[in-house]
């Protein structure tokens, strides 16, 4: 199965350089964002609240992954 590679140099850095999720890599993608948003808006009610879910919802995907993940990686063996 052939996977679709991005154009822009910086996706395809983060494709690379990250895990194989690609909820998780929107996650890092858009982290920078919001602190411009913020940046260039200013402090208010809103942005306080997308910063909020961004990290509570940051916090709930790699919770979730790290629940999921059940199986043992390959370099842990049993004496």
């Amino acid at each position: 199965m052939s996977r679709r590679r991005p154009r822009n140099r910086i996706l395809q850095w983060v494709v690379r350089s990250g895990p194989d999720d690609p909820i998780y890599n929107l996650w890092l993608l858009s982290g920078p964002l919001l602190i411009v948003l913020v940046a260039v808006v200013g402090k208010n009610a809103v942005t306080t609240l997308l910063a909020a879910g961004y990290v509570v919802g940051f916090i709930t995907h790699t919770a979730y992954n790290a629940f999921e993940t059940t199986g043992r990686p390959g370099w842990i063996r049993r004496p």
